[in-house]
């Protein structure tokens, strides 16, 4: 698995809610499905950091969930709708 790339927390803020909305899911919804408390998704959408295989869960679910998370030239990534075929 790749490694998690560390951030700023605004950066993380926003790559994170940005990836929620584009998966289309509620905070309780992603954290629901990544088996998480609602808690723990708004930290890490606040900025705060979340244990390694923490994140990981919650990043499976938002690539399962139709997000793909890609290189950034400013950030260290972004996150854009995974495209059909790709």
């Amino acid at each position: 698995m790749a490694k998690l790339p560390r951030m700023p927390g605004f950066e993380r803020m926003m790559l994170y809610r940005t990836a929620r909305t584009l998966a289309r899911l509620t905070v309780r919804d992603l954290a629901a499905q990544a088996d998480v408390s609602t808690a723990t998704i708004t930290k890490l959408e606040n900025g705060g950091e979340l244990k390694p295989a923490t994140l990981r869960k919650i990043r499976g679910v938002l690539e399962q969930n139709g997000v793909e998370f890609v290189p950034h030239r400013t950030w260290d990534e972004w996150v854009q709708p995974k495209f059909e075929g790709a």
